[in-house]
C-alpha cells in the first residue's frame, strides 16, 4: 500500500503508564460525458488580448490568464512578445493573488514605445503540482516592462521566471474544488482530500480526478492518510460513459486483494466521482468487474455510504452538556448523566464524549485554581490521569481509546488506552503548530487524520500521522488570507472537508471554512448577539452556538438562527455532541 513518508512535526513521547481497570485506563475521451454543472462556465477558446489595450490592463489581463493552463498556458503567452513567449518557463506551482493593482511608471529615459508597470498584490496561496491549495499571506510588488510590437500593440517583455500568477477571482472561475477520497491509517473509513482542478475540458474531468486518486494523498496529508489502491495502479482506458450511462473505470491489475479491500477501493472511486457528476460507476480490473453483483454491476454512492460514517456525527449517541459543573443529557428533559459525571461528585468545567458514546473525558476542578483530566466509561467512574494545569481546552476524541486536550494553552497532551485498559499520557510537540502563541481551542477530525486548532485568533490545520506511542503532526498550516480583521475564538469540524468557526466580530460571528482555507462562507448573523461563547456541531451539520442570552441552532449559512427553547439549559451551559 502507498504510504507517505514526509513527516513534519515529531511527537515527543513521554509515556506514563497507569495501572488500573478497564474503566480508567489525477486526454481524451471516447464519448461525451454529461457533467454536473458547478461554478461559472468557462471557454476553452484562446483569444489574444483585446486590440488597443493599454499597458496596465495588459499586465492585469496577463495575471488573469495564469488560471487558464490549456496548451501550455497559450492564453498567458499571447500577452508576451514573441521572444518572451518562446523562452518563458512556467512554474509547476500556481501563485494565487488578490487585490491586484497596476500602476504605470514614468521614466523619461525610455522611448514612447516602452512602458514600465508596477504591480502590487496580496498573495493568498499556492496551488501545488498535486492540485492542493495551501494558503499563504504575503504582500508583493513586481515591475513589468511592456513594449509595442510591430502592430502597435503592447506586449510584456519580462514575464516572471518560474513564477505563475493568477488572480483569485479568475482562478475560482476556471477551477473547481473536488474531494478525492483516501482512507484513514487503519483503512476503516474514507477521508476527503480537497483538490482544485480546471473545469475545462469537461469531458476529461472524471479521468483527471481519478488520476489524482491513483497518485495518492496530497503533500500536506500524505503521512496522515492512506489508500487501499496498490501503488503503481493506473487506468487501462480513460474514464468514460458506457452504453448504459454508467461511468466506466477500468483499473490495471491490482494483485491479490481481499473482498474488503476491493470494497474500500470501490468506496474511494465512487465517492471521488460523486463530486464530479451524478452517475453510476462500473468499476473493473483489467476488464473484469471488481465487485460482482447478481442484480446490478453498477455502483452508486449509497452502496458505499457506510465508509463515510466516520466523518459524521452520530444521531444514535446523545449529546451532553455541562450544567452547574456536572453533565446532563442535552435534550428536552436534561436528565443527569449516570455515574460520576452526573452525580455532582466532581466539579466539571469541560467534557467530551467519544464518537460511539462509550467513554467520557472531563476537565474537573482539583483545588487551588487547578484542573485535572479524568476519563471513564459512560455511566461509570471517572479516574484521574496525570494531566494537570491551570486551564484545559475541551477534550477531543480521536477514537474510542484516544483523547487530546491543551494544557495552559501551551502543551498538546494525548491520553491513550491500551487493550488491557491501561492509560498512558504523552505530549505532542506543538512548536510548528503554535510557535510561541497560545492554543485557544483544539479539535481532532472525526476520521482521526487531521487536527484543527485556534492559535492567536487563526485556524491552524495539521495532519495526524501514526498511532500508539508514535504520533506526528504533519505540515501545520494557518488558514490565512480571508477576513483577517476577524479573530477566531472557537473551531469545530463541520464535515471531513469543512470547518465552522466563531469570531470576535459582530459582522462575522459564524463562518464556514474549507479545510484548505480557500473558501470562507459567513453564516446569516440575524438574531445573534455577539460575542458568541459556545460552538458545537451535531448530526446533519447542525451548528449550535451561544450568546449571552440564548442557545441558537442553524443547519446552513442562509438559515436564520433558531433559538433552542425546548431544552431547559441556559447559555452559560456548555453543550457538546460526540467527538
Amino acid at each position: 500500500m502507498r504510504r507517505g513518508v514526509r513527516l513534519v512535526t515529531l511527537l515527543l513521547v513521554l509515556c506514563v503508564p497507569i495501572a488500573g481497570c478497564a474503566s480508567i485506563p489525477e486526454e481524451t475521451s471516447p464519448e461525451a460525458i454529461r457533467q454536473v454543472e458547478e461554478g461559472k462556465p468557462t471557454s476553452t477558446t484562446v483569444e489574444p488580448p483585446p486590440e488597443g489595450i493599454d499597458a496596465p490592463d495588459l499586465v492585469r489581463d496577463f495575471i488573469d490568464a495564469g488560471a487558464r493552463p490549456g496548451d501550455d498556458y497559450a492564453a498567458a503567452r499571447m500577452h508576451l512578445t514573441e521572444r518572451a513567449a518562446r523562452s518563458w518557463r512556467v512554474s509547476p506551482e500556481l501563485t494565487i493573488v488578490d487585490h491586484v493593482d497596476t500602476i504605470p511608471l514614468r521614466d523619461e529615459k525610455l522611448p514612447g514605445s516602452v512602458q514600465l508597470v508596477k504591480v502590487s498584490m496580496d498573495v493568498v496561496g499556492t496551488l501545488r503540482p498535486d492540485h492542493s491549495f495551501v494558503p499563504r499571506e504575503q504582500s508583493r510588488e513586481m515591475r513589468f516592462r511592456v513594449e509595442r510590437n510591430s502592430e502597435g500593440e503592447w506586449r510584456i517583455t519580462n514575464p516572471p521566471e518560474n513564477l505563475l500568477l493568477a488572480s483569485r477571482s479568475t482562478f475560482a472561475s476556471n477551477y473547481r474544488s473536488v474531494s478525492v477520497y483516501f482512507t484513514d491509517e487503519q483503512q476503516e473509513t474514507v477521508v476527503p482530500d480537497v483538490r482544485w482542478v480546471r473545469q475545462q475540458p469537461r469531458s476529461t474531468l472524471p479521468s483527471r480526478v481519478i488520476d489524482l486518486l491513483l497518485k495518492g494523498p496530497s503533500a500536506g496529508f500524505d503521512a496522515a492518510m492512506n489508500t487501499a489502491i496498490p501503488e503503481g495502479t493506473t487506468t487501462v482506458s480513460n474514464v468514460s460513459e458506457n452504453n448504459e450511462g454508467a461511468l466506466l473505470v477500468n483499473l490495471s491489475d491490482l494483485g491479490e486483494l481481499s473482498s474488503e479491500q476491493k470494497r474500500l477501493i470501490a468506496a474511494q472511486v465512487v465517492l471521488t466521482l460523486r463530486g464530479v457528476r451524478t452517475a453510476r460507476v462500473l468499476l473493473q480490473e483489467e476488464g473484469t468487474e471488481l465487485i460482482s453483483s447478481e442484480n446490478d454491476s453498477n455502483l452508486r454512492p449509497a452502496d458505499v455510504a457506510s465508509y463515510e460514517e466516520g466523518n459524521k456525527v452520530s444521531s444514535d449517541v446523545d449529546p451532553l452538556a455541562v450544567v452547574d459543573q456536572r453533565l446532563v443529557v442535552f435534550d428536552e428533559q436534561a436528565p443527569p448523566v449516570p455515574g460520576d459525571a452526573g452525580s455532582g461528585k466532581f466539579k466539571i468545567t469541560r467534557a467530551a464524549r467519544s464518537d460511539q458514546g462509550e467513554r467520557l473525558a472531563a476537565v474537573v476542578r482539583s483545588g487551588e485554581g487547578r484542573v485535572e483530566l479524568r476519563v471513564g466509561g459512560y455511566g461509570g467512574k471517572l479516574r484521574a490521569l496525570p494531566v494537570r494545569g491551570s486551564f484545559m481546552s475541551r477534550p477531543t476524541w480521536r477514537n474510542e481509546s484516544e483523547v487530546w486536550t491543551v494544557v495552559d494553552g501551551e502543551r498538546i497532551v494525548r491520553a491513550s488506552r491500551d487493550k488491557n485498559g491501561y492509560w498512558s499520557v504523552s505530549e505532542v510537540d506543538s512548536a510548528e503548530f503554535a510557535g510561541d502563541e497560545k492554543i485557544q481551542d483544539l479539535r481532532v477530525s472525526r476520521d482521526g487524520t487531521r487536527l484543527a486548532g485556534v492559535v492567536d485568533g487563526r485556524i491552524v490545520v495539521a495532519g495526524i500521522a501514526g498511532t500508539g506511542s508514535e504520533v506526528m503532526l504533519q505540515e501545520p498550516t494557518p488558514l490565512v488570507g480571508r477576513y483577517s480583521d476577524s479573530r477566531i475564538t472557537r473551531v469545530d469540524w463541520l464535515s471531513g472537508k469543512d470547518l465552522v468557526a466563531i469570531t470576535d466580530t459582530d459582522s462575522l460571528p459564524v463562518v464556514r471554512v474549507s479545510v484548505d482555507g480557500f473558501t470562507w462562507k459567513p453564516y446569516n448573523s440575524s438574531n445573534l448577539s455577539p460575542p458568541l461563547r459556545r460552538l458545537t456541531v451535531g448530526p446533519g451539520q447542525k451548528v449550535v452556538v451561544a450568546d449571552d442570552a440564548y442557545l441558537w441552532q442553524a443547519r446552513d449559512q442562509e438559515e436564520v438562527w433558531e433559538v433552542l427553547q425546548d431544552i431547559p439549559i441556559g447559555p452559560e451551559s456548555i453543550p457538546f455532541y460526540p467527538g
